[in-house]
């Protein structure tokens, strides 16, 4: 893997890109608990369908380095297949042929979108050190991260029924290699009403009663989930 690198402003692709999409894309209002984020964090939230990673990449006042599928950042046939079956079809529920539309078009270009926000290929095997290994290089030249923990394997829903915790596993060992603690903040992003709500910061000190990975990330998705509603 290719050192993490502090992100100063996106490549003149991405910033094009960005560019076109905001013409056609609103501001969202960005509601926010505290009054300051900090500089390095471990930003959560919700999919959102296929908006909210695109709306906080282009909108969010911070860059942030995303977590991502691991097919995403191989070649085009293993990021076409993962479009075409698992995201387009699977879990935004797209008919074959827009899928395959989507797929064939987004898959051309996806690289080196990806590789301009220095997306983090995630996996459900072994290999998951690697990202977050990968994950602490970032944290430590001054990017923040963003993960999207909730099981969308029946697809996006508005309220979150289950958060895989590899972000507290994350903050855990963190804390473990850097001795300090990392803020973890929730975000919700509301499509309809055009606003991005930002929780106040936690950290793993915060939970002292436990440390299992599941009942922490069983408590930022009510939090996320509360976002969503109020």
């Amino acid at each position: 893997m290719k050192k993490a690198k502090k992100i100063v402003k996106h490549n003149w692709f991405l910033r094009l890109i960005k560019a076109i999409l905001k013409t056609f894309k609103k501001r969202p209002k960005l509601i926010m608990e505290e009054l300051q984020l900090p500089e390095q964090a471990i930003y959560i939230a919700n999919h959102s369908g296929a908006a909210g990673p695109l709306t906080l990449s282009m909108y969010f006042p911070k860059y942030l380095v995303p977590w991502g599928a691991h097919p995403m950042t191989e070649n085009y046939k293993h990021r076409w297949k993962y479009l075409y079956y698992v995201f387009y079809q699977q879990k935004l529920k797209y008919s074959k042929f827009r899928s395959f539309i989507l797929a064939t078009l987004f898959g051309l270009i996806s690289k080196i979108l990806y590789k301009g926000v220095q997306l983090i290929p995630t996996y459900t095997d072994l290999r998951l050190r690697h990202s977050i290994s990968k994950s602490i290089e970032h944290l430590e030249v001054g990017n923040s991260l963003l993960i999207f923990p909730e099981d969308s394997e029946d697809g996006y829903e508005e309220e979150i029924k289950k958060f895989h915790s590899g972000f507290v596993y994350l903050a855990q060992k963190y804390y473990q290699v850097k001795e300090k603690h990392i803020p973890i903040i929730p975000l919700y992003y509301h499509k309809e009403k055009a606003e991005v709500r930002v929780g106040k910061q936690y950290f793993l000190k915060d939970f002292k009663s436990t440390d299992h990975r599941s009942l922490i990330s069983d408590f930022f998705k009510n939090v996320i989930n509360e976002l969503g509603y109020n």
